[in-house]
């Protein structure tokens, strides 16, 4: 009985090391209110075509895609969203995001 009680302690407390180790692999950079979930989603696919490890998460850290969650306007069931970004690629996803502003300006501004 005290080998079985064992078992499942070791096997619970695998179970939570595992979930904090891979929780805390992902840094938030930017957090939006559900009405501006397309546009995050926008930057979300910007910094997967550059290859960049990223994920939108509900601001209580649930997963979220709206195309995939089954939805098109996300910004009814959610309140705030957050971009995260594999903590290896924070500073490339700061600089595409970067660039991303930029070009979102410079392509829809008129040549003056």
């Amino acid at each position: 009985m005290n080998a079985i009680l064992i078992i499942v302690g070791v096997s619970v407390f695998l179970i939570v090391a595992a979930l904090i180790i891979r929780t805390s692999r992902w840094k938030t950079v930017l957090t939006a209110p559900g009405s501006q979930a397309e546009e995050l989603q926008d930057k979300h696919a910007y910094l997967h075509g550059r290859g960049i490890r990223s994920r939108i998460r509900e601001q209580d850290g649930q997963p979220l895609s709206g195309i995939a969650a089954g939805t098109m306007d996300s910004s009814l069931q959610y309140s705030a969203l957050n971009l995260q970004v594999h903590k290896d690629d924070v500073l490339q996803a700061k600089e595409a995001l970067e660039s991303y502003t930029h070009e979102l300006h410079t392509t829809h501004s008129p040549i003056l």
